[in-house]
């Protein structure tokens, strides 16, 4: 219901409707309005309907900050798998397929004896040689094992394990934070239509406070200052009906830039900014938090990890006993004869200690810095916990702070009503200026404005109190 259709219906004689108008004057301003496209292509187009939980799921399906979340995810879990190497096996096979063969010339010694003389003589002549061709083959496997080393390649696969749970729990707080970013731009557009028709209300109620003005200036009830003051009541609220409208585009912009996708024309959004939520305690609130926060529970797990990486590094300092065995295979075949006439099969197996001697300092620096990373991961653990805990007072803070102001502006909106009602009932007699009814529809619209903005506040307040305690779902 429109304003002036609002003051027609008490100048009626209904003076006592003063709950029930606001109301109504709410329920013109739902949220299952077609913003700006719904009304330029009404029945043109089928509007792109998206309910607050569709519209997350899109959100979730296509904003790449997940993404990004899970390849991190699918990153760790890898370098578990390479840690988990080092406990297993290590297989490695070879093969090779050969054919050679030689031809060159030596010197071949010679003695010569003559009877006659009996002298002996010695010399050497050149001889070629050929080495006939022939076809080499061998095959072998060999595997080595990690039988002790005093627990350095199991800390160090514990470790990444939890650097795997903690990748996950960062994955889960940026599923949250692109719910929270979706939720907001919801709600902001919805906001921003809500304002807008508040604006379009206030600028037709000009428009009839004009016509008005001219025809009581003409009956002698109204002065000329009246209709120049009406006048520029239509500008400032043609100024404010357009500043509301690029409110309502920049937040579609927000609205498709969180969802990762574009909607069409006209868009209709079913929820309302309208509701109430459970309330939520305080102490319960923190509680939950320190239990269920990812980012808590992440920081937490890397700070284990980073232990138990110190403790592996230490365990350099110690021997290490591998286990090792192979089995080989090498034949060859020459002048016509097949390599399976010719055949070498062999086989070995043994342990071995090795005991880090001198490392040219590694290992201490290793040490070091493993020592170093503990104390980070220590102190970005307490540095979050603080942070969660001014986080979630401060939304609960917000949300109880929204809560209330919904109830005191719709008091004020009442209140305005009747204030509006009043000052168009003097307007009209030519007992009030055009400045009392400029100033009332100012008035009641900021209520109607600070209403909205305030259901606004709460449920996104109520959205981030969730986020801050680590409990938010789709």
């Amino acid at each position: 219901m429109k304003i002036h259709e609002i003051l027609a219906a008490r100048n009626s004689g209904n003076r006592n409707s003063g709950n029930v108008v606001g109301k109504q004057l709410r329920a013109s301003m739902s949220v299952r309005i077609m913003f700006l496209g719904c009304l330029c292509a009404a029945g043109v187009a089928r509007p792109d309907t998206l309910s607050l939980h569709g519209y997350v799921r899109i959100a979730l399906t296509n904003n790449p900050a997940p993404k990004i979340a899970q390849s991190a995810v699918d990153a760790s879990a890898a370098s578990r798998e390479a840690a988990l190497s080092a406990l297993l096996p290590n297989v490695t096979g070879s093969a090779g397929l050969s054919r050679s063969g030689s031809s060159g010339t030596s010197l071949v010694p010679i003695i010569d004896t003559n009877a006659a003389t009996h002298t002996i003589t010695s010399g050497s002549v050149s001889a070629i040689y050929v080495t006939p061709p022939g076809n080499n083959a061998s095959a072998g496997i060999n595997a080595s094992l990690l039988l002790w080393d005093f627990g350095k390649s199991p800390l160090q696969y514990a470790a990444s394990g939890k650097s795997f749970s903690a990748a996950q729990r960062t994955f889960e707080g940026s599923v949250q934070t692109t719910i929270v970013n979706a939720v907001t731009a919801y709600y902001n557009y919805l906001l921003t239509g809500e304002l807008l028709t508040v604006a379009q209300n206030a600028q037709k109620q000009t428009n009839l406070h004009y016509d008005e003005a001219k025809v009581l200036f003409e009956v002698g009830k109204q002065t000329q200052l009246t209709v120049i003051q009406a006048k520029v009541d239509v500008a400032n609220a043609e100024v404010s009906e357009l500043s509301a409208e690029n409110a309502v585009n920049l937040a579609r912009v927000q609205l498709e830039s969180a969802a990762g996708v574009t909607f069409k024309d006209p868009l209709v959004l079913t929820d309302s900014l309208a509701g109430t939520e459970d309330s939520i305690a305080l102490k319960a609130a923190l509680a939950t938090a320190a239990a269920s926060r990812p980012d808590i529970l992440s920081a937490s797990l890397n700070l284990e990890a980073a232990r138990l990486q110190l403790r592996s590094v230490k365990a350099s300092y110690l021997p290490q006993l591998n286990a090792s065995g192979g089995y080989s295979w090498n034949g060859t075949g020459v002048n016509g004869s097949t390599i399976s006439d010719n055949t070498q099969i062999g086989w070995n197996f043994g342990v071995a200690l090795s005991v880090p001697l001198y490392e040219g300092g590694s290992i201490q620096a290793s040490v070091r810095q493993a020592e170093a990373t503990v104390k980070q991961t220590e102190a970005t653990l307490e540095q979050t916990v603080l942070n969660a805990t001014q986080n979630v007072e401060q939304q609960y803070f917000t949300e109880e702070q929204a809560r209330k102001q919904i109830q005191a502006t719709q008091v004020v909106i009442n209140e305005s009503t009747e204030a509006f009602r009043l000052a168009e009932e003097r307007y009209r007699a030519g007992l009030a200026l055009a400045i009392e009814i400029t100033d009332a529809e100012q008035t009641l619209a900021t209520a109607l404005s600070s209403h909205a903005q305030a259901e606004y506040n709460y449920r996104v307040g109520h959205v981030n109190l969730l986020n801050a305690m680590g409990v938010l779902h789709e």
